[in-house]
């Protein structure tokens, strides 16, 4: 009777949704709001060392504006990131972790606020947590730059960035306080609920200012029925918690002083991670040029460890000192030099212990590593519509030793609507320090008794990537759109998956290294795998009318493991990826959407020998939506999501699941 009532109650609001968007004709000629801003005019400061205007940048740029990130029920950047144009989902064990141009996560390196932040170390394994640091209510925007920045920002950021920007202090106090409910019409499928708040101002006019943002997101775990076999999990409890502050001190008309203190409490299916982050950032603006000086950090504490069942807590640290001065010359060219400290440290009694039976084994449970960073860029304005970028980085790793990453990109407007960027670059991504510690060590195999274990390695060299792009653009005042080529290289992959508890079939892999005094097979991380990921990016934007827009991305990709005799299809990697949002502004205060995410055929599991590879068809989902400004205070959010209900179940590990039909409900009160 319950699951009667909920069916009805869902299947009633997704009808008057649907009234409600079609009805909105009769209001359509007061609508006077144009959907989009100017693009010319956006700025972004990712893709460069300074600020340009999106047109402008050296690399391929998305942006997920504010309002955007509002329109569905948001509960971390997954959710949002996967209808972008080069970005695909690794959705293995139901875990959602980004992808850029056919690389992993692992390559994909996330900033919050320009300050880099990884759990790889705290969390080596299914590590879906650097998405979930901050709440939408605190994001200004997120801006997305596909292809490698190592130029720039070195390792990590070989596939792209990821850079998360936060509300700033105005000059008058505001905020907002926001909630959302998510209710699945399946009732063996766990509803979501969140709230958030966010306030900024002055504590003292034009000298002291205070942002404050934080709030609490959960989503419950899915009950056993989720899934026709009783052992595949659906999706997990997640319970996430946030409070930051920043304190802006501006001395004089030239700088600003940040002072940025940071906690959250992450929980995903019972592995609760808790991180405390710092920050000092001077900013200054001088005759000579423009400077910024930073110190950062994060203590990263893993409070049950990586093995199920097991509690093996660690804690990683990281630290960051960075500085960087930019100076214009003669209005054609600027300069930007600069220079990063950075380390790394892991207290890991259960992993960083040796080799099992061994006299060492225990001893020393620390292990850090550090490196250090000089790197330029430089832009020529041959013209005011032909620009140059030229940079170099030269990382010194304590480990491996030096490693440049050079890029070189171009941007020519052809006419005032027709702009061309293209641009080849290298990158490179250092082992992490639990990859390249000998000391370092795991059970694996699917067992802590009888499995195998993997150990670390002084022998691993960097990965590297080459990288080369093209695309051509065009923004007239109704349409926008452009389409981008792209192949990536990459070489020199670390790899672990060669590894086998079979203890007459361990000697023969390329990796192995010996027995463990119980029998068990050793094995190291190696570099194995290349990698070639080429594709095309396209989207366009179309403003049919003041009230009415189009925006729609596809994406082409072909990524292929080449380590071996014959390629081998990059799993979780959709071939095609399609998003297509239609929005409506029938009245001032309205805003409706429909819209739809296609996701195509994908290898879930891909071998040597194809008769055993796992393939996943493609599918659509479809969603509809819509906000209501009841008062310049006041917008409510509704709609619902999966309308078709086409709905993925799991069968084997391999296998993901896709949730059906649901509801949202959402408030924002503003100050």
């Amino acid at each position: 009777m319950a699951h009667h009532i909920r069916k009805t109650g869902l299947a009633a609001a997704a009808s008057a949704l649907a009234i409600v968007w079609a009805s909105g004709a009769a209001f359509a000629a007061e609508a006077d709001v144009s959907p989009t801003a100017e693009p010319t005019t956006e700025v972004v400061i990712t893709a460069s060392s300074t600020k340009l205007k999106l047109v402008d940048a050296p690399a391929s740029v998305s942006v997920v504006t504010q309002e955007q990130l509002h329109e569905r029920p948001v509960r971390d950047l997954t959710e949002i990131l996967n209808r972008t144009e080069g970005v695909t989902m690794n959705r293995a064990g139901n875990q959602r972790t980004i992808q850029l141009r056919g690389l992993g996560s692992a390559y994909t390196l996330f900033m919050i606020d320009g300050k880099r932040v990884s759990s790889t170390n705290a969390m080596f394994r299914g590590n879906d947590f650097d998405a979930g640091w901050v709440p939408v209510e605190a994001i200004q925007r997120v801006e997305v730059v596909r292809g490698p920045m190592s130029s720039l920002y070195g390792s990590d950021a070989i596939g792209g960035v990821v850079n998360i920007i936060t509300k700033p202090v105005g000059d008058e106090w505001s905020g907002s306080v926001s909630a959302d409910y998510i209710l699945q019409e399946n009732q063996d499928a766990g509803d979501a609920y969140k709230v958030g708040f966010f306030a900024a101002g002055p504590l003292v006019q034009n000298q002291l200012g205070l942002k404050v943002y934080g709030g609490y997101n959960r989503r419950e775990r899915d009950k056993g029925q989720v899934n026709p076999v009783a052992t595949v999990p659906g999706f997990a409890d997640k319970r996430e918690q946030y409070l930051d502050g920043t304190l802006v001190w501006t001395p004089d008309a030239a700088q600003t002083i940040d002072f940025n203190l940071g906690y959250n409490r992450l929980n995903h299916d019972n592995f609760p991670m808790e991180r405390k982050n710092y920050a000092v950032t001077h900013k200054g603006t001088f005759g000579f040029g423009e400077t910024l000086l930073r110190l950062s950090g994060d203590t990263i504490k893993n409070e049950i460890g990586n093995v199920t069942g097991q509690v093996n807590p660690n804690e990683a640290e990281n630290q960051q000192l960075e500085g960087r001065i930019t100076r214009q010359f003669a209005q054609r060219y600027s300069v930007t030099l600069g220079a990063e400290w950075r380390k790394q440290a892991l207290t890991d009694p259960a992993n960083l212990k040796g080799l099992p039976g061994t006299p060492t084994y225990g001893k020393n449970p620390e292990a850090e590593v550090t490196q250090t960073a000089v790197f330029f860029e430089g832009e020529i304005r041959l013209t005011d519509d032909f620009r140059i970028t030229l940079g170099d980085r030269y990382d010194d790793h304590e480990n491996f030793g030096g490693h440049h990453s050079p890029r070189a990109y171009l941007v020519w407007h052809i006419t005032p609507q027709w702009t061309l960027k293209t641009g080849v670059s290298e990158a490179f991504r250092a082992p992490t320090l639990l990859q390249n510690s000998p000391n370092w060590g795991s059970v694996s195999c699917g067992s802590a008794t009888t499995g195998c274990f993997i150990i670390g390695s002084t022998e691993l060299e960097p990965e590297t990537a080459s990288s080369k792009e093209i695309g051509i653009s065009y923004r007239g005042k109704a349409i926008t759109g452009g389409v981008t080529f792209f192949e990536t290289d990459l070489k020199n992959m670390i790899d672990i998956t060669s590894r086998t508890r079979d203890v007459v079939l361990a000697p023969t892999y390329p990796n192995f290294v010996g027995f463990l005094p119980d029998g068990r097979p050793i094995f190291r991380y190696q570099n194995i795998a290349k990698v070639k990921s080429k594709g095309v990016e396209t989207h366009l934007s179309v403003d049919f009318s003041e009230s009415v827009e189009l925006s729609a991305n596809y994406t082409y990709l072909d990524s292929k493991n080449l380590s071996n005799a014959s390629p081998i299809a990059m799993i979780y990697q959709p071939e095609h990826s399609a998003n297509a949002t239609l929005y409506w502004r029938p009245a001032n205060g309205w805003k409706l959407y429909a819209a739809v995410n296609y996701v195509g055929e994908q290898y879930l599991a891909a071998y040597t020998n194809p008769a055993y590879d796992v393939i996943m068809k493609g599918y659509a989902t479809w969603d509809i939506g819509g906000s209501y400004d009841l008062s310049d205070a006041i917008t409510l959010r509704a709609g619902v999501l999966n309308v078709a209900d086409k709905q993925i179940v799991r069968e084997n590990t391999t296998e993901y699941n896709e949730d059906g039909r649901r509801v949202f409900f959402a408030v924002t009160k503003r100050f």
